[in-house]
């Protein structure tokens, strides 16, 4: 290795996985637990560019993060109607396209067309196989009959679908009964999130953090259908494990932080913001106006990167697990230092550095 590429490792992030970009953020749901940084900062910068800068955004974005994977994501994609003809454009660009959608606005016809524009995966929320619960978690009477009939018209055409639970004390019990439906609509994959506080998810902290033992339950069920039904199952928001062991479970994969690295969810607004995820309301500036090599400078980000609560101090996992997650710590206290809702509400002792469970990568250790 040469000396410039040395300290360019040393200095940036020279290729990002993948960029989410919000482009729009008017929703038709109005989910109790969305996250959306707009919905609990009222300072926060409204509105979208129109389609040709849209454009120079996302060639911008792409090229500077030399990103392999593209998502869009809102509020409600759906919702902005030139999106089509962005995805055609992203995808012209040669990367993988996601949409990311509550999944109420899908025809047929449309579900064919984003298809045939190169959508690689689609990612809808299926909160519950209880039409009840999953309307009263997306505040949409409709919400249900309208995203199950959307997995149907996107597997009719050979789309990809990958069902997202978010597991609140209102849903977690039946996460079971959400993945027979799953299998039965023909989802390719399900994604289990514990639910991560934030946005409107502030106002409701009580009433959605589910209790340690229900998400154990849950994660028990997990691992229970990847076997039964061959289904891939992934758990992409932080578990601590100083409230949680998650070590026993062989199957799943637990992920920590990503930010600063090459695997981070760098998130671009529909202005041109940049922030360090989709969760956190901190922006470190516009895409329009900096490279993404500047602004994801490994000096610049070390403000989000470095802080974690004081709890975690000489914990084992302490650099792996940092907490959990520093974003929802944010939004709801205004400090990346504090402790997020889960672990505030439930933590333990820290893990001892004699505990031997994990390695120093965070994997889990297993005894066979």
């Amino acid at each position: 290795m040469g000396i410039l590429d040395s300290i360019k490792n040393r200095f940036f992030v020279n290729r990002q996985d993948s960029i989410i970009f919000e482009v729009t953020q008017p929703c038709n749901n109005d989910c109790l637990f969305c996250y959306n940084v707009w919905k609990c900062r009222d300072d926060y910068p409204k509105g979208e560019l129109p389609t040709e800068d849209t454009k120079k955004l996302i060639v911008k974005a792409i090229r500077d993060a030399k990103c392999r994977q593209f998502t869009f994501t809102g509020g409600e994609p759906l919702l902005r109607k030139d999106l089509p003809e962005l995805v055609s454009f992203a995808k012209g660009l040669g990367v993988n396209v996601t949409i990311i959608s509550n999944g109420t606005l899908f025809t047929e016809q449309s579900a064919k067309d984003y298809i045939k524009r190169g959508v690689g995966i689609f990612e809808l929320p299926l909160l519950s196989a209880d039409r009840k619960i999953h309307n009263e978690l997306s505040r949409n009477p409709k919400a249900f009959d309208l995203v199950t009939e959307s997995v149907a018209n996107i597997k009719l055409h050979g789309g990809i679908v990958v069902a997202v639970f978010v597991g609140t004390k209102k849903n977690i019990d039946g996460f079971g009964e959400m993945i027979e439906l799953a299998v039965a609509l023909g989802a390719d994959g399900i994604m289990f999130n514990r639910v991560n506080i934030g946005g409107e998810g502030t106002r409701h902290i009580a009433e959605l953090l589910p209790a340690p033992q229900q998400v154990e339950r849950a994660l028990e069920t997990a691992e229970a259908a990847m076997e039964k039904y061959k289904i891939g199952i992934s758990c992409a928001i932080p578990i601590q494990p100083c409230v949680l062991d998650t070590g026993r479970f062989k199957k799943l994969h637990f992920g920590y932080c990503a930010a600063g690295s090459n695997r981070a969810y760098y998130t671009v607004d529909p202005l041109g913001n940049v922030r360090m995820c989709n969760h956190t309301p901190s922006i470190l500036g516009n895409i329009l106006e900096n490279s993404f090599t500047a602004l994801s400078r490994r000096d610049k980000v070390k403000y989000f990167t470095k802080p974690r609560p004081a709890f975690c101090r000489n914990c084992e996992m302490e650099t792996v697990c940092q907490g959990g997650c520093k974003a929802a710590a944010e939004a709801c206290t205004g400090s990346l230092c504090a402790e997020e809702p889960f672990l505030s509400a439930f933590k333990k002792a820290p893990v001892s550095k004699n505990s031997g469970k994990y390695r120093a990568d965070g994997s889990a250790i297993y005894a066979d």
